[in-house]
């Protein structure tokens, strides 16, 4: 089993570097696996995306339903990943993940058990993406921010894979990445 992963990992690598190669584009460090181009922004259609932010809560977006469709590697699912939300909550947790992304869990403001993910990639993992100093900046934020603070995050939909991580929304909905923090006085 860890062979094939093994391989499968190499020729995922080897194949988006010769793609990269070939489009004249900068080669992404590979630091995670599942949809991981539409992680950091580097997916066939960062160009569609809307980057002028709609105001939400975690509330509204965990209520998102759920697309029963393949998740495609490198394309957004639309409408909710081809746009950019603005929220408060406040902040529950904060860990650095095994793919290098600072994973943190946010509550909504009004309804405190409903939580969501929100992650902001490594900026050498978001390489040639155009977005390395917009995740170096909210990570520094995020530094200075404590655990139950209220914060505004402005950042990407995306629909992960439904797992049983801590915080998940029960629709796999996150904000990822995450493009900007700032916390709220």
């Amino acid at each position: 089993m860890v062979r094939f992963v093994s391989r499968s990992v190499f020729s995922i690598g080897t194949l988006l570097l010769g793609a990269c190669l070939a489009a004249g584009q900068a080669v992404p460090r590979q630091c995670g696996y599942d949809r991981w181009p539409v992680k950091i922004l580097m997916d066939k259609d960062r160009e569609r995306v809307d980057f002028s932010p709609l105001e939400g809560t975690v509330a509204q977006l965990v209520a998102i339903p759920i697309h029963e469709i393949p998740y495609p590697r490198d394309r957004r699912i639309g409408p909710e990943e081809l746009r950019v939300y603005r929220l408060r909550a406040r902040l529950l947790k904060t860990q650095h993940e095994q793919d290098s992304d600072l994973h943190l869990i946010v509550a909504d403001l009004d309804k405190p058990d409903v939580q969501m993910i929100v992650e902001i990639p490594a900026p050498a993992c978001g390489e040639g993406s155009g977005y390395e100093q917009k995740y170096r900046k909210a990570r520094d934020v995020i530094s200075s921010v404590h655990i139950g603070d209220v914060i505004e995050i402005t950042g990407v939909g995306f629909f992960d894979f439904i797992h049983t991580a801590e915080g998940a929304a029960k629709n796999g909905f996150e904000l990822h990445p995450v493009l900007k923090i700032q916390r709220v006085p």
